[in-house]
Protein backbone atom coordinates (compact mmCIF):
# COMPACT_ATOMS: atom_id res chain seq x y z
CA UNK A 1 0.00 0.00 0.00
CA UNK A 2 3.12 2.36 0.67
CA UNK A 3 6.17 2.27 -1.02
CA UNK A 4 9.43 1.79 1.73
CA UNK A 5 10.02 6.01 1.59
CA UNK A 6 6.51 6.40 2.75
CA UNK A 7 6.51 3.48 5.39
CA UNK A 8 10.17 4.50 6.52
CA UNK A 9 8.59 8.63 7.36
CA UNK A 10 5.41 7.30 8.51
CA UNK A 11 7.24 5.04 11.33
CA UNK A 12 9.29 7.60 12.18
CA UNK A 13 6.61 10.12 12.81
CA UNK A 14 4.49 7.27 14.83
CA UNK A 15 8.22 7.33 17.07
CA UNK A 16 7.81 10.64 18.10
CA UNK A 17 4.24 10.90 18.41
CA UNK A 18 3.87 7.76 20.61
CA UNK A 19 5.60 8.97 23.77
CA UNK A 20 2.99 11.98 23.96
CA UNK A 21 0.31 10.34 22.99
CA UNK A 22 1.40 7.45 26.46
CA UNK A 23 2.11 10.81 28.36
CA UNK A 24 -1.29 12.10 27.62
CA UNK A 25 -3.65 8.64 28.60
CA UNK A 26 -0.88 8.25 31.20
CA UNK A 27 -1.54 11.33 32.87
CA UNK A 28 -5.31 11.32 32.19
CA UNK A 29 -6.19 8.23 33.82
CA UNK A 30 -3.04 8.22 36.45
CA UNK A 31 -2.52 11.96 36.79
CA UNK A 32 -1.18 10.84 40.49
CA UNK A 33 1.86 9.14 38.95
CA UNK A 34 3.07 12.64 38.09
CA UNK A 35 5.92 12.46 40.80
CA UNK A 36 6.60 8.70 39.49
CA UNK A 37 8.05 9.97 35.97
CA UNK A 38 8.98 12.88 33.43
CA UNK A 39 6.34 11.34 31.07
CA UNK A 40 3.54 10.83 33.41
CA UNK A 41 4.07 14.74 34.40
CA UNK A 42 3.87 15.90 31.11
CA UNK A 43 0.70 13.49 30.61
CA UNK A 44 -0.32 15.43 33.50
CA UNK A 45 0.29 18.65 32.18
CA UNK A 46 -1.32 17.72 28.75
CA UNK A 47 -4.29 16.20 30.33
CA UNK A 48 -5.16 19.85 32.60
CA UNK A 49 -4.67 21.58 29.71
CA UNK A 50 -7.13 19.34 27.30
CA UNK A 51 -9.76 19.22 30.12
CA UNK A 52 -9.67 23.15 30.91
CA UNK A 53 -10.24 24.12 27.40
CA UNK A 54 -13.35 22.10 27.12
CA UNK A 55 -14.63 22.95 30.25
CA UNK A 56 -14.40 26.49 28.97
CA UNK A 57 -15.67 25.92 25.45
CA UNK A 58 -18.69 24.13 27.48
CA UNK A 59 -19.15 26.80 29.66
CA UNK A 60 -19.41 29.53 26.53
CA UNK A 61 -21.93 27.55 25.03
CA UNK A 62 -24.01 26.87 28.31
CA UNK A 63 -23.92 31.09 28.49
CA UNK A 64 -24.78 31.60 25.35
CA UNK A 65 -27.55 29.25 25.77
CA UNK A 66 -28.90 31.12 29.33
CA UNK A 67 -28.69 34.76 27.41
CA UNK A 68 -29.89 34.08 24.17
CA UNK A 69 -33.52 35.41 23.98
CA UNK A 70 -34.22 31.50 21.91
CA UNK A 71 -33.91 30.20 25.63
CA UNK A 72 -37.12 31.69 26.89
CA UNK A 73 -40.39 30.27 25.78
CA UNK A 74 -42.97 31.55 24.19
CA UNK A 75 -44.86 31.46 27.37
CA UNK A 76 -42.68 32.94 29.56
CA UNK A 77 -42.43 35.91 27.71
CA UNK A 78 -46.20 36.07 27.69
CA UNK A 79 -46.41 35.99 31.25
CA UNK A 80 -43.48 38.54 31.68
CA UNK A 81 -45.29 41.05 29.23
CA UNK A 82 -48.82 40.10 31.23
CA UNK A 83 -47.03 41.32 34.44
CA UNK A 84 -45.99 44.69 33.41
CA UNK A 85 -49.23 45.41 31.56
CA UNK A 86 -50.76 44.30 35.01
CA UNK A 87 -48.63 46.38 37.14
CA UNK A 88 -48.79 49.46 34.65
CA UNK A 89 -44.94 49.15 34.07
CA UNK A 90 -45.00 48.63 30.71
CA UNK A 91 -43.91 51.93 29.33
CA UNK A 92 -44.36 50.78 25.64
CA UNK A 93 -48.06 49.99 26.10
CA UNK A 94 -49.13 52.66 28.75
CA UNK A 95 -51.81 55.68 27.70
CA UNK A 96 -51.84 57.52 30.80
CA UNK A 97 -49.27 58.93 32.99
CA UNK A 98 -49.39 58.86 36.83
CA UNK A 99 -47.63 61.24 38.96
CA UNK A 100 -47.99 61.65 42.55
CA UNK A 101 -48.00 64.88 44.85
CA UNK A 102 -46.91 63.93 48.29
CA UNK A 103 -45.49 65.18 51.60
CA UNK A 104 -44.25 68.58 51.03
CA UNK A 105 -44.80 70.56 47.67
CA UNK A 106 -41.01 72.39 47.01
CA UNK A 107 -39.74 74.01 43.89
CA UNK A 108 -37.12 72.09 43.82
CA UNK A 109 -35.60 68.44 45.87
CA UNK A 110 -32.43 69.45 47.69
CA UNK A 111 -29.44 67.38 47.84
CA UNK A 112 -29.83 66.67 51.30
CA UNK A 113 -33.51 66.88 52.76
CA UNK A 114 -32.52 65.66 56.07
CA UNK A 115 -33.67 69.15 58.06
CA UNK A 116 -36.94 69.09 56.22
CA UNK A 117 -37.73 65.21 57.79
CA UNK A 118 -38.60 64.36 60.98
CA UNK A 119 -42.19 64.25 62.97
CA UNK A 120 -42.58 68.19 63.50
CA UNK A 121 -45.60 70.15 62.82
CA UNK A 122 -43.61 71.66 59.96
CA UNK A 123 -41.24 68.57 58.96
CA UNK A 124 -41.63 67.21 55.58
CA UNK A 125 -41.87 63.06 55.27
CA UNK A 126 -41.65 63.43 51.66
CA UNK A 127 -40.86 66.02 48.90
CA UNK A 128 -42.69 66.86 45.40
CA UNK A 129 -40.35 69.32 43.55
CA UNK A 130 -42.59 71.22 41.13
CA UNK A 131 -39.52 70.84 38.34
CA UNK A 132 -40.01 66.88 38.15
CA UNK A 133 -44.04 67.22 38.14
CA UNK A 134 -43.14 69.99 35.23
CA UNK A 135 -40.71 67.96 33.56
CA UNK A 136 -43.05 64.80 34.00
CA UNK A 137 -46.03 66.85 31.91
CA UNK A 138 -43.90 68.56 29.57
CA UNK A 139 -43.06 65.10 28.23
CA UNK A 140 -46.37 63.97 28.52
CA UNK A 141 -47.97 66.71 25.93
CA UNK A 142 -44.80 65.53 23.66
CA UNK A 143 -45.91 61.81 23.82
CA UNK A 144 -48.15 61.04 21.40
CA UNK A 145 -49.08 57.54 22.89
CA UNK A 146 -49.98 59.34 26.24
CA UNK A 147 -54.49 60.26 26.22
CA UNK A 148 -54.24 61.51 29.58
CA UNK A 149 -52.69 62.54 32.97
CA UNK A 150 -53.59 61.39 36.69
CA UNK A 151 -52.56 63.45 39.80
CA UNK A 152 -52.67 61.10 42.68
CA UNK A 153 -52.59 63.56 45.93
CA UNK A 154 -51.78 63.19 49.57
CA UNK A 155 -50.49 66.36 50.47
CA UNK A 156 -50.79 69.00 52.83
CA UNK A 157 -49.61 71.69 51.18
CA UNK A 158 -45.98 73.64 50.48
CA UNK A 159 -44.92 76.25 48.35
CA UNK A 160 -47.06 78.60 46.78
CA UNK A 161 -44.65 79.31 43.99
CA UNK A 162 -44.27 75.19 43.46
CA UNK A 163 -48.18 75.05 43.38
CA UNK A 164 -48.40 77.80 40.81
CA UNK A 165 -45.83 76.36 38.60
CA UNK A 166 -47.40 72.38 38.65
CA UNK A 167 -50.85 74.42 38.27
CA UNK A 168 -49.61 76.50 35.14
CA UNK A 169 -48.02 72.88 33.52
CA UNK A 170 -51.63 71.59 34.19
CA UNK A 171 -53.44 74.39 32.83
CA UNK A 172 -51.12 74.26 29.32
CA UNK A 173 -51.33 70.44 29.20
CA UNK A 174 -53.42 69.63 25.72
CA UNK A 175 -54.24 66.65 27.23
CA UNK A 176 -57.56 65.43 29.84
CA UNK A 177 -56.14 65.75 34.02
CA UNK A 178 -57.75 64.08 36.71
CA UNK A 179 -56.60 64.73 40.46
CA UNK A 180 -57.21 62.39 42.43
CA UNK A 181 -56.88 63.19 45.93
CA UNK A 182 -56.79 60.30 48.61
CA UNK A 183 -55.98 61.47 52.33
CA UNK A 184 -56.11 65.15 51.55
CA UNK A 185 -55.44 68.15 49.12
CA UNK A 186 -54.44 71.42 51.50
CA UNK A 187 -53.40 74.35 50.73
CA UNK A 188 -50.94 74.66 48.08
CA UNK A 189 -51.65 70.74 47.12
CA UNK A 190 -55.14 72.14 46.59
CA UNK A 191 -54.27 75.15 44.29
CA UNK A 192 -52.43 71.94 42.05
CA UNK A 193 -55.22 69.80 42.18
CA UNK A 194 -58.14 73.21 41.37
CA UNK A 195 -55.71 73.28 37.48
CA UNK A 196 -56.90 69.17 36.70
CA UNK A 197 -59.72 69.23 34.65
CA UNK A 198 -61.55 66.77 37.36
CA UNK A 199 -60.94 66.20 40.71
CA UNK A 200 -62.32 63.50 42.31
CA UNK A 201 -61.92 62.88 46.12
CA UNK A 202 -63.02 60.20 48.76
CA UNK A 203 -65.72 61.88 51.48
CA UNK A 204 -63.28 61.38 53.74
CA UNK A 205 -60.64 63.33 52.62
CA UNK A 206 -59.66 66.64 53.27
CA UNK A 207 -60.27 69.44 51.04
CA UNK A 208 -59.08 73.21 50.55
CA UNK A 209 -57.10 75.37 53.63
CA UNK A 210 -57.03 78.30 51.05
CA UNK A 211 -55.07 80.48 52.86
CA UNK A 212 -51.52 81.16 53.43
CA UNK A 213 -48.85 81.13 56.70
CA UNK A 214 -45.67 81.74 57.47
CA UNK A 215 -45.69 81.26 61.53
CA UNK A 216 -42.79 80.41 63.67
CA UNK A 217 -41.90 80.39 67.53
CA UNK A 218 -39.82 83.50 68.75
CA UNK A 219 -37.51 82.26 71.44
CA UNK A 220 -36.56 86.06 72.63
CA UNK A 221 -37.93 85.35 75.67
CA UNK A 222 -36.41 82.02 76.31
CA UNK A 223 -33.04 83.53 75.35
CA UNK A 224 -33.07 86.03 78.08
CA UNK A 225 -34.16 83.30 80.91
CA UNK A 226 -31.15 81.41 79.45
CA UNK A 227 -28.83 84.83 79.72
CA UNK A 228 -28.83 84.52 75.50
CA UNK A 229 -27.74 88.06 74.95
CA UNK A 230 -28.88 88.86 70.31
CA UNK A 231 -26.71 91.42 68.69
CA UNK A 232 -28.32 92.89 66.02
CA UNK A 233 -26.30 93.82 63.51
CA UNK A 234 -27.80 94.40 60.07
CA UNK A 235 -27.45 96.78 57.25
CA UNK A 236 -30.93 97.80 56.44
CA UNK A 237 -34.10 98.29 59.03
CA UNK A 238 -36.05 95.04 57.89
CA UNK A 239 -32.81 92.84 57.19
CA UNK A 240 -33.05 89.91 59.92
CA UNK A 241 -36.81 90.38 59.71
CA UNK A 242 -37.85 87.03 61.23
CA UNK A 243 -35.46 85.85 63.36
CA UNK A 244 -36.46 83.35 65.52
CA UNK A 245 -33.60 85.21 68.42
CA UNK A 246 -35.83 88.61 68.58
CA UNK A 247 -39.36 89.71 68.68
CA UNK A 248 -41.17 91.07 65.45
CA UNK A 249 -41.33 94.92 65.54
CA UNK A 250 -45.18 96.51 64.70
CA UNK A 251 -44.11 97.48 61.09
CA UNK A 252 -41.95 94.35 60.38
CA UNK A 253 -45.85 92.49 61.22
CA UNK A 254 -47.17 94.79 58.85
CA UNK A 255 -44.81 94.34 56.51
CA UNK A 256 -44.92 90.33 56.88
CA UNK A 257 -49.09 90.68 56.66
CA UNK A 258 -48.95 92.73 53.64
CA UNK A 259 -47.19 89.79 51.70
CA UNK A 260 -49.31 87.06 53.06
CA UNK A 261 -52.66 89.05 51.82
CA UNK A 262 -51.40 89.29 48.61
CA UNK A 263 -50.77 85.52 48.53
CA UNK A 264 -53.89 84.78 49.54
CA UNK A 265 -55.26 86.97 47.00
CA UNK A 266 -53.66 85.49 44.08
CA UNK A 267 -54.52 82.05 45.52
CA UNK A 268 -58.45 82.91 46.11
CA UNK A 269 -57.80 84.00 42.18
CA UNK A 270 -56.29 80.92 40.86
CA UNK A 271 -59.32 78.65 42.25
CA UNK A 272 -61.45 80.41 41.40
CA UNK A 273 -60.35 80.99 37.72
CA UNK A 274 -59.27 77.22 37.71
CA UNK A 275 -62.90 76.05 39.23
CA UNK A 276 -64.94 78.65 37.38
CA UNK A 277 -66.46 80.00 40.63
CA UNK A 278 -66.57 83.26 41.48
CA UNK A 279 -64.03 85.40 43.49
CA UNK A 280 -66.49 86.40 46.18
CA UNK A 281 -67.41 82.71 47.15
CA UNK A 282 -63.68 81.35 47.40
CA UNK A 283 -62.76 84.24 49.38
CA UNK A 284 -65.59 83.17 51.82
CA UNK A 285 -64.10 79.69 52.02
CA UNK A 286 -60.29 80.98 52.28
CA UNK A 287 -60.62 81.02 56.06
CA UNK A 288 -57.52 78.28 56.19
CA UNK A 289 -60.20 75.35 57.26
CA UNK A 290 -60.36 71.85 55.36
CA UNK A 291 -63.49 70.69 54.55
CA UNK A 292 -64.06 66.59 53.92
CA UNK A 293 -65.50 65.45 50.31
CA UNK A 294 -69.43 66.01 50.29
CA UNK A 295 -68.97 69.28 51.55
CA UNK A 296 -66.18 70.44 48.91
CA UNK A 297 -68.53 68.56 46.81
CA UNK A 298 -71.15 70.99 47.75
CA UNK A 299 -69.10 74.10 47.40
CA UNK A 300 -67.98 73.21 44.14
CA UNK A 301 -64.30 72.54 45.39
CA UNK A 302 -64.52 68.50 43.77
CA UNK A 303 -66.38 67.71 40.91
CA UNK A 304 -67.12 63.81 42.19
CA UNK A 305 -67.19 61.42 45.11
CA UNK A 306 -65.14 58.32 44.43
CA UNK A 307 -61.98 56.14 45.09
CA UNK A 308 -59.83 54.05 42.40
CA UNK A 309 -62.36 52.57 41.31
CA UNK A 310 -64.23 55.76 40.46
CA UNK A 311 -60.71 57.45 39.04
CA UNK A 312 -60.24 54.28 36.76
CA UNK A 313 -63.98 54.58 35.21
CA UNK A 314 -63.82 58.76 34.73
CA UNK A 315 -60.13 57.81 32.74
CA UNK A 316 -61.35 55.46 30.60
CA UNK A 317 -64.14 57.44 29.67
CA UNK A 318 -62.17 60.40 29.13
CA UNK A 319 -59.92 58.51 26.80
CA UNK A 320 -62.46 56.02 25.07
CA UNK A 321 -60.15 52.93 25.99
CA UNK A 322 -58.85 50.72 29.04
CA UNK A 323 -57.01 52.74 31.20
CA UNK A 324 -53.19 51.66 31.31
CA UNK A 325 -51.28 53.86 33.74
CA UNK A 326 -47.29 54.42 34.20
CA UNK A 327 -46.03 56.14 37.28
CA UNK A 328 -42.43 57.37 35.59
Amino acid sequence: MFDKNTYDKLKTFWAYLKPFLVSFFHGLFWPFTWLESKIASIGLLISMIVLIAFGTFGGIVLITYIFSPDSFSSDTVSNVASSDTDTGNDDANCNTIGIEIRGCIMTYRPDSADSLLGSGEDSCDTITSSEDVVSKLKNATGDPNIKAVILEIDSGGGSPVGAEEIAAALKALDKPSIAWVRGGASSAAYWVASAADTIIASANSDIGSIGVTISYVDNAKQNVKDGLTYNQLTTGKYKDTGSPDRALTADERSLIQRDLDIMLKNFIQAVATNRNLSVANVTALADGSTMLGRMALRNGLIDQLGTQEEVWEKLGSEINQKPDVCWP
